[in-house]
C-alpha cells in the first residue's frame, strides 16, 4: 500500500493549512491502514483541528505513511513529500505541523522545513539521538504535550526537546504535568483545545477565534 494524503477539510478561502502525522512502530513493513489505533487517534485529533479552524479559513490534512514502522526513519520522505504536495496546492500558505506518538518523531525533523510557520507534538516519541538532528527555523513556535502518566513514551523526551529546540532558536515549551496516559483520551478537549489554540494563534494571528473542538466519543 503506498502513502496517502487526505484532505480533512478543505477551505474555500484556505489562509493557512495543518498536516497531521500518526503514529506507529518502531519497526514494521506492515501497511498502515484507518483501523489502526494510532492513526484512530490522530485522525480524531484532525477532526477537531478541522472543525476548530474552520471559520478562519484553516485547510486540514492527513498523512497516512506507506507502512507503519519508522524504519530508520523512513515516514520522514513520506512527510516531506506531504509537505511538497501542500505546498504546490496553497503556494505561500503557512503550514502547521502536528504530530501524535511516532508522528511526534516525524514532526522534529521538519522543524527546519519552509513554509512549517508553527508546530505541536502530542505524547511524542524521541530517542536522544534526535535532539542533533533537530534544526528549526529562527523562532519557530512549537508546544510539545504529553501526559504525565504516559507510560510508552516518555515526558522526559518532550522536555529534552523543548530545551534543545529554545537552544537552537525556536520558541519552544512543553506541557506534562497533566495526568494523562499516551492516547491523551482522558482529557481529549483540553489537549486538542491547547494544539487549535497554539496552531491558530501562530499561523493566523490576526482575529482568530477557535472553535470548541468535539467531545470525547462515549
Amino acid at each position: 500500500m503506498s502513502r496517502s494524503l487526505r484532505i480533512v477539510r478543505r477551505s474555500p478561502r484556505t489562509r493557512a493549512v495543518v498536516l497531521v502525522l500518526h503514529g506507529g512502530q518502531a519497526r514494521s513493513d506492515e501497511p498502515t491502514t484507518w483501523r489502526q489505533l494510532s492513526v484512530w487517534r490522530s485522525r480524531w485529533l484532525a477532526g477537531s483541528l478541522a472543525r476548530a479552524g474552520r471559520r478562519d479559513g484553516v485547510s486540514v490534512a492527513f498523512l497516512r505513511y506507506a507502512v507503519r514502522g519508522w524504519n530508520d526513519g523512513a515516514p520522514v520522505a513520506d512527510a516531506r513529500w506531504a509537505l511538497d504536495e501542500l505546498r504546490q496546492t496553497w503556494p505561500g500558505v503557512p503550514i502547521g505541523v502536528v504530530g501524535y506518538s511516532m508522528g511526534g518523531r516525524v514532526a522534529l525533523r521538519l522543524v527546519g522545513e519552509p513554509d512549517v510557520a508553527a508546530m505541536a507534538t502530542v505524547s511524542a516519541w524521541v530517542e536522544a539521538a534526535d535532539l542533533p538532528l533537530m534544526e528549526p527555523t529562527a523562532d519557530l513556535p512549537v508546544l510539545l504535550l504529553h501526559g504525565a502518566d504516559d507510560q510508552v513514551t516518555t515526558p522526559c523526551g518532550s522536555l529534552l526537546t523543548a530545551t534543545r529546540l529554545r537552544e537552537a532558536g525556536a520558541l519552544a515549551r512543553a506541557d506534562v504535568e497533566q495526568p494523562d496516559t499516551h492516547a491523551m483520551v482522558r482529557r481529549a478537549r483540553t489537549w486538542h483545545r491547547l494544539v487549535a489554540e497554539h496552531l491558530l494563534a501562530h499561523l493566523l494571528p490576526d482575529e482568530v477565534t477557535v472553535s470548541r473542538p468535539p467531545s470525547a466519543p462515549r
